[in-house]
């Protein structure tokens, strides 16, 4: 009885320590954002034509503006919004009505710069926010719910 007792403790002690934090998961999240929105804006400088870095409920999408329409990029995967973490962001409405873009997002031109930028990360009472210039400089804060806002 006490050995079941002890390895139900391991058993339960290890499978916390396996849990990534919720720290380590925001952090996850962050730079997986940060390295779509770098990839778009290298295929556009790559490619010489806008690309758009799109959001939603789901996750990201990377978009590429061709005969004035916008198609998926081939090579690249949709990337999953980290699961738990939940995600809002500010983009700029107005380039995205004159553009046509088919979600919320963030254009590429093919000089390398990007719209600026906001999202925020949540998980229970941690939160991180990521925002960006248009030269991708990146900044990110990180605390408490009520710290962050």
């Amino acid at each position: 009885m006490v050995v079941v007792v002890i390895l139900a403790v391991v058993l339960s002690a290890a499978t916390l320590a396996l849990t990534p934090s919720e720290s380590a998961r925001l952090n996850q999240q962050s730079l997986q954002l940060k390295g779509a929105l770098q990839q778009t804006c290298d295929q556009a400088v790559f490619q010489q034509k806008i690309h758009a870095l799109l959001v939603d409920k789901k996750g990201m999408t990377m978009r590429m503006l061709s005969r004035n329409q916008w198609q998926p990029v081939d090579a690249i995967k949709d990337v999953p919004w980290v699961d738990g973490v939940m995600v809002t962001w500010e983009s700029q409405p107005e380039f995205q009505t004159r553009f046509g873009l088919p979600g919320d997002g963030w254009l590429c031109w093919p000089t390398g710069e990007i719209l600026p930028g906001l999202v925020k990360m949540r998980m229970d009472q941690l939160a991180k926010q990521l925002s960006w210039t248009p030269l991708m400089k990146f900044t990110t804060q990180q605390g408490r719910v009520n710290d962050t806002q």
